[in-house]
């Protein structure tokens, strides 16, 4: 443009200058609806400006074209979120756990994490599963990445070397990711605890093997309820209690309180968890009657009815009429409610157990009027939460098997009494300086405390609370007694009732009211409080 001479409006010749040229090829590169300036251009200089038009329209639509391949592209896309997504651990400043898996188990866990306002990083290499998470309504918003968990490379991009990442939750549907993710967990940063999922006993034990915190598998521990609804069901009652408090586990009131009867079991289907079902009741006050489509396949014991158990005949056959108890252990919803429904018909007396393969399924069981309602999902992201946020408690349900059904019987009554017959809560008390200040200066004067100076007084009694569990030293004392000494570093787990604040909760960081109920200091003016002190010490 400034090689190409001009006219002026007197037909002297006329060059343009850089500062012109650079104006006018500029607007003209992003729009054609332009004026010829200074001066209206020669027939040269109009063709130069065709040709320039004609390349820079070219190459706008080349480089669009190229610009919406590449965000287009996955490759590119991913490069993006996983930079955001590294970007984004770097700024946490808050406890937080890594959840490998976005199923059924993996959204009941994320949505219970934010519930208890805790921060989680979710990997999970589906897509759509991901993408879903932007839809849920959650208190505390996680923080995604689609890739592949088994990838060592990605539990590191999601912090697992950070410090403040609390725990690695691996709950696929696949035991072997499971156990992989576990593995190279360990090995990358073995100081994070490690939860797994684990439904095949072969990977269960292989996790154990090299150290994983927690392994949870949800037939064996829904084996472990049935077996004390058999044996102590007072006990499952106390479990049902604690585990996770929050839960919307459906349990029948009646099964709860009167446990289940001793006769003939049916079962229907013989995979992991009907085999779970009759390892852990199977006695000599229950016959386990079973019924199997392929037997030989799943190696049923002698005698095994061949059927799905969904038609009539095949559970006369296994002896339905007189039978007690019944349970639909199929991994198919359909069959186990059809068997939940043709059973009750020819036995309205039966009470019914049904497996839930999928959660939405669950309200199904519910309308069905199935007594007790195995959840997989539910049972996994229970056991979870609880481990993640009430460590106590698993300690306390862990020692609670070594209760007679008495003594089971008379906590349950304690329990009741104070919670007033409502569903109790727990709460764990630390005495330490940063949790509990107004104890901890009360032991340093060397004064003596007591658990049953902190768990009940006359003046608070409506938050009067039954001492679980103490933990002292590594050491567990169940059922604490109140006479009990207290030291700096005991750990406490204390039952009470719901939507009441405990006495220990008032009394931790409240120097006058622990000067009022345990030196007995009845002064309401602080500065004759001040002076009884000074006295006494």
């Amino acid at each position: 443009m400034t090689l190409i001479p001009g006219v002026d409006p007197n037909g002297e010749p006329w060059r343009m200058s850089f500062f012109h040229a650079f104006y006018f090829v500029s607007f003209m590169g992003t729009t054609i609806g332009f004026g010829e300036i200074p001066y209206p251009f020669t027939d040269t200089q109009r063709a130069w400006v065709l040709v320039c038009i004609y390349t820079s329209v070219i190459s706008w639509l080349y480089g669009i074209g190229t610009l919406l391949r590449l965000l287009q592209d996955e490759t590119f896309r991913n490069a993006v979120s996983q930079r955001a997504f590294k970007l984004s651990i770097k700024r946490l400043h808050r406890p937080f756990y890594i959840i490998c898996g976005y199923g059924e188990t993996g959204q009941l866990i994320s949505r219970g994490l934010a519930d208890l306002d805790l921060k989680s990083v979710i990997i999970d290499r589906d897509s759509e599963r991901t993408h879903m998470i932007e839809l849920e309504d959650l208190r505390t918003v996680p923080i995604v990445l689609t890739a592949d968990i088994t990838e060592p490379q990605n539990l590191v991009a999601a912090g697992i070397n950070h410090a403040h990442c609390k725990g690695i939750i691996a709950v696929t549907q696949d035991d072997h990711t499971n156990l992989k993710i576990a593995v190279a967990s360990k090995l990358v940063n073995p100081r994070v605890p490690v939860i797994c999922r684990s439904e095949i006993e072969d990977e269960a034990n292989n996790m154990a093997s090299f150290g994983t915190d927690a392994i949870i598998n949800p037939y064996t521990t829904f084996g472990r309820r049935l077996k004390l609804l058999t044996q102590n069901p007072e006990l499952h009652r106390i479990h049902n209690w604690f585990i996770n408090q929050h839960s919307s586990t459906y349990i029948d009131s009646k099964i709860s309180e009167n446990g289940l009867p001793a006769g003939k079991w049916v079962i229907c289907g013989y995979g992991r968890f009907g085999k779970a079902v009759k390892d852990y009741t199977g006695g000599d006050a229950i016959d386990t009657v079973i019924v199997d489509v392929d037997p030989i396949a799943s190696k049923a014991p002698v005698g095994t009815i061949v059927g799905r158990g969904t038609e009539a005949q095949t559970l006369i056959d296994a002896g339905i009429e007189d039978a007690v108890v019944v349970v639909a252990a199929s991994d198919d919803d359909a069959n186990n409610l059809s068997i939940l429904i043709t059973a009750r018909q020819l036995n309205p007396k039966l009470v019914t157990i049904g497996r839930v393969s999928r959660e939405p399924n669950h309200q199904l069981f519910i309308h069905a009027k199935c007594d007790y309602i195995m959840r997989r999902d539910q049972i996994v992201a229970s056991e979870v939460l609880t481990t993640i946020s009430r460590p106590l408690v698993v300690k306390f349900l862990q020692y609670s098997s070594s209760l007679s059904p008495e003594d089971t019987e008379v906590l349950v009554k304690q329990i009741c009494l104070v919670a007033h017959n409502e569903d109790p809560i727990t709460w764990r008390l630390i005495i330490d300086e940063k949790n509990a200040p107004a104890l901890v200066r009360f032991l340093n004067t060397e004064r003596s405390l007591k658990v049953g100076d902190i768990s009940s007084n006359p003046t608070f009694p409506n938050s009067d609370s039954i001492p679980l569990l103490l933990l002292r030293g590594g050491m567990s004392h169940l059922l604490p007694t109140n006479d009990m000494h207290l030291k700096l570093g005991d750990q406490l787990l204390f039952c009470g009732r719901r939507d009441e604040t405990l006495l220990a909760q008032h009394m931790r960081d409240n120097v006058e009211l622990v000067d009022t109920l345990i030196n007995k200091n009845p002064h309401d003016i602080p500065l004759l409080r001040w002076l009884r002190r000074r006295r006494q010490s």
